[in-house]
């Protein structure tokens, strides 16, 4: 229904604009214009204005404000910087040639803008930067300048290289015309334009790129520290004492390429030389720059691919030990600081052959919580016997746990949620699925390792209304209106009464009295919801009233993303029982690509092992987000509450620069690891993808020696 809205008012601008045609009016352009902008501006004023009533109900109004205002400004400083690089660029154009003019400032704005829009995050962090403290052994920069400053002169050099290759690009077509012939477009030689103003710009557009690539160059000093061409990642001997100096070699004819193009002599001199050598077309600025490019072109071959190619294959890698040595020690030492193992501390564990009475009795607390249920046979039982009702689901097992009864216990405890795509078709009307069936209910909570009489799992917890087996287990608020499942919308507090749990063949009904969600308080918050939602019977249902308050975005992970998108979140969040009230526990972490001279991460692991007398190889997929980066930390835990959809971050590692800088960036979104409930703080854990990670890494990265990490001597195979 919006949708048709919108195209019909945006016919109507259209419609006025034709009116000028027929009238000569040229005031219906100017109001048929102003008909579309004002609907499009009013269409992405819902928009914004929902997303900021959705910030303002979770407390994180400055977060808001903070990111919109960055990416205002960075899109439009994007978008001056493309009007004003390509306004430079292409000022010799000839009048004639107004209209590709005008298109390449268009591409410049849109080039511009579209960067900086694409980058805030990036911008964010290098304004706001940090040291580390740790600093790289060859060029002697700190690790912070890579991790902030790097990926911004990275993003700087790409887009003066895309509007220079652009304007070059322009400066060229404007020397010809496009000439039809019947069918068939051409290309003809303009003879409209004035040479010397036309060669000018094709030699100034030239230059400047010339000089752009020069800083590209010299940016690729400092990406050396993610070399692989030597025996390990990061600069070895070649980089070093090869390609770092040939570096320099071609910054510096690069640029001096590019200043000559600025002269007319040396343009001269050029045309000269291709006349010595009988070149057709010598005079053409076209070949001038083509030759001047391939000078350049070819340098770049020599110095940086044939002659350190040449080094490594004839001299390093015959000794390549004794050459890489100091280098694979660089590696190693940075590799286990980009992945936190520079803290792993060796101990000797004290191993016996024998298997005794008295180790049992002497280990009692580790046997009774050795886990004997599979989480997915739990799971199976736990849908059989605890979903009461088909609109019920348990999304997975989480293991967790609890002091009670004087023990302290590990359990697997599996929250009940509301799927109500589980209902039966005709069932699945708008109000029963906006205002009727708004929550899951309850949780299951089971120890690992007990097991009745038939074969079932030892509930501690069970049922609906959830009935606790210990005090220190009991629920007092079981309904949960945000989790795994939760994707869809919901109006609570409304005058139609919502479905609360069954008892029996009886239904018990609530109405939600807490403060969670965006309360719906008048006619124009209904409007912008029902659009955002893109449902319009929202617009005209008679249920919602002044007091009724809209649930959206209730899926936690899609909750924090949007909350912390700079934050990467683990696949399996948990929920915790904690002082009788339901919350999920999500670990977050910060990555980056740039931490320099460590080993990215293979997310597609390689196990070879012998079954019989045949070597067989099993190839395992990791998280493809960990792919690529060499720098991870689990810097966050993340707290939603179940009930209201609160959201809670806090800081668990203050010494990561990355999680540093995002607090500097937004103030008072994180909170310290002292500020954490103590009933939440006693579960928290250490997160498997983590674990798995830095397992995976440290299985090679454990050999400090360089000699024995180079032939790979004590390589650890993970079991299968």
């Amino acid at each position: 229904m919006f949708t048709l809205l919108f195209v019909l008012l945006v016919g109507i601008g259209i419609f006025l604009i034709y009116q000028q045609r027929q009238t000569g009016n040229t005031a219906w352009t100017f109001v048929g214009l102003s008909v579309i902008l004002l609907t499009v501006l009013l269409f992405r004023f819902f928009d914004f204005w929902g997303e900021k009533l959705w910030f303002d109900e979770l407390g994180y109004n400055d977060r808001f404000w903070t990111l919109f205002l960055a990416q205002a400004v960075f899109v439009l400083a994007g978008a001056l910087i493309g009007l004003g690089m390509m306004g430079l660029l292409l000022r010799g154009l000839p009048r004639a040639k107004l209209v590709l003019k005008r298109f390449g400032l268009g591409v410049g704005v849109v080039l511009g803008g579209g960067w900086g829009y694409a980058n805030w995050s990036v911008f964010l962090q290098f304004w706001h930067k940090a040291k580390t403290g740790l600093t790289d052994p060859i060029l002697n920069n700190d690790v912070g300048f890579y991790l902030f400053s790097l990926p911004f002169l990275d993003q700087v050099y790409s887009v003066l290289l895309t509007l220079s290759i652009v304007a070059i690009g322009i400066a060229i077509i404007a020397r010809f015309n496009i000439e039809q012939d019947g069918r068939n477009l051409r290309l003809e030689r303009s003879e409209t334009i004035d040479e010397k103003l036309s060669n000018k710009l094709l030699y100034t557009n030239s230059a400047v790129l010339l000089l752009v690539l020069a800083g590209g160059k010299y940016l690729e000093r400092f990406h050396l520290l993610y070399s692989d061409l030597g025996a390990v990642s990061g600069p070895g001997w070649t980089d070093v004492h090869i390609v770092l100096p040939a570096l320099w070699v071609t910054i510096g004819i690069t640029a001096l390429a590019g200043l000559l193009l600025f002269f007319p002599g040396a343009q001269t001199a050029v045309k000269r030389t291709l006349y010595r050598f009988q070149v057709r077309n010598a005079g053409s600025p076209l070949y001038v720059v083509g030759s001047v490019a391939a000078l350049v072109a070819f340098t770049w071959i020599m110095a940086l691919n044939i002659v350190p190619g040449t080094f490594q294959s004839f001299r390093v890698e015959p000794n390549e030990i004794s050459y890489e040595k100091p280098y694979i020690s660089h590696n190693i030492e940075f590799t286990q600081h980009g992945f936190n193992l520079h803290t792993v501390e060796s101990r000797e564990f004290p191993v016996t052959d024998t298997f005794s009475r008295e180790m049992v009795q002497d280990n009692q607390t580790i046997f009774n919580n050795i886990r004997l249920w599979d989480w997915r046979a739990l799971d199976a039982v736990l849908k059989q016997f605890q979903e009461i009702r088909l609109y019920y689901e348990f999304e997975d097992v989480d293991i967790d746990r609890y002091e009670y009864d004087g023990k302290y216990r590990q359990v697997m405890i599996s929250a009940r949620e509301m799927r109500a795509d589980n209902l039966p078709e005709e069932s699945q009307t708008f109000v029963n699925k906006v205002f009727k069936y708004t929550h899951g209910y309850g949780i299951t909570q089971a120890t690992v390792s007990d097991f009745t009489p038939e074969g079932l799992p030892n509930l501690l917890v069970k049922n609906i209304p959830p009935e606790s087996k210990y005090a220190a287990l009991e629920v007092d608020e079981p309904r949960i209106y945000y989790g795994e499942l939760t994707d869809d919308y919901v109006i609570a507090n409304s005058s139609e009464p919502e479905f609360d749990y069954p008892r029996g063949d009886q239904n018990e009904y609530v109405s939600y009295p807490g403060d969670g969600g965006v309360q719906l308080s008048s006619f124009w918050r209904r409007l912008i919801y029902a659009y955002k939602m893109g449902d319009f019977k929202l617009l005209l249902s008679s249920y919602p009233t002044d007091e009724s308050r809209i649930l959206f975005r209730r899926r936690i992970k899609e909750r924090v993303r949007k909350l912390a998108p700079f934050l990467r979140l683990d696949r399996d969040p948990y929920i915790v029982n904690a002082d009788g009230q339901l919350y999920w526990m999500i670990d977050a972490y910060t990555a980056s690509s740039y931490y320099p001279y460590a080993e990215p991460f293979d997310n597609i692991e390689e196990i070879q092992y012998k079954q019989g007398q045949e070597q067989t190889t099993l190839r395992v997929r990791h998280r493809s987000d960990f792919g690529g980066k060499n720098y991870l930390r689990n810097s966050v835990k993340v707290v939603v509450n179940a009930y209201d959809g609160k959201v809670d971050l806090y800081t668990f590692d203050e010494e990561d620069p990355i999680i540093k800088v995002w607090s500097r960036i937004f103030p008072d979104m994180m909170k310290p690891r002292s500020a954490m409930p103590e009933a939440l703080h006693e579960h928290i854990r250490y997160p498997v993808d983590y674990l798995l990670t830095q397992g995976i890494v440290y299985a090679k990265y454990h050999m400090e020696d360089p000699e024995v990490f180079y032939n790979q001597e004590d390589l650890w195979i993970r079991a299968t």
